[in-house]
């Protein structure tokens, strides 16, 4: 199963997926899933993975900062996401490390009838462009979505799921980290 730390290796400050290959990475000691992920509506889609070495800090590889639980976010407040998945949908996956500026989108409105009527729940964030054009794809899950607010880089997301990719009214939606603060603190312990 995907909790079983022999099936990952992890690595840091890598832009392109063929250079794996020749890298040995980092090993996972432990993966930590939410006790109450619901796979059928993605609520509490969050793991954590503790390596067995920890990371060396360099121009490549740097730290992000966890939110403050509640963190306040602006209505439309610019983040980025990135990762190896699918440029397109059905698309094959990268293998360049891609990155794109996603804003947040109010709950209220991704849940309303011609978005995602109801689905989001307060552990989800939806991030994207209602018109379509820009969103993470198949391949991405588990990356990063990150803001940019007082000199300091935010996790605030991981990309969870969407319906299509880049489609009109179905923007991508991530775990809400804000949320999830508590939680991934006590699994550090």
């Amino acid at each position: 199963p995907l909790n079983n730390p022999w099936h990952w290796t992890a690595f840091a400050g890598i832009l392109r997926q063929s250079f794996m290959f020749y890298e040995s990475g980092h090993r996972v000691e432990k993966v930590i899933s939410h006790p109450n992920y619901d796979s059928k509506t993605k609520n509490n889609d969050i793991a954590l993975m503790k390596l067995q070495t920890p990371l060396t800090f360099n121009d490549l590889v740097k730290p992000v900062c966890l939110p403050n639980p509640g963190m306040m976010l602006e209505p439309e407040q610019p983040c980025w996401i990135s990762g190896w998945g699918a440029t397109e949908e059905k698309g094959k996956t990268s293998d360049v490390l891609n990155e794109a500026m996603v804003p947040l989108i109010e709950t209220q409105r991704c849940n309303s009838r011609y978005v995602y009527d109801n689905l989001i729940t307060p552990a989800m964030i939806c991030a994207g462009f209602l018109q379509g054009t820009v969103d993470s794809c198949q391949g991405d899950s588990g990356g990063p979505l990150v803001t940019w607010k007082d000199n300091v880089w935010w996790l605030i997301g991981d990309t969870s799921w969407g319906s299509g990719c880049a489609k009109a009214y179905r923007p991508g939606v991530y775990g809400n980290v804000t949320v999830f603060t508590d939680w991934i603190y006590r699994q550090m312990r």
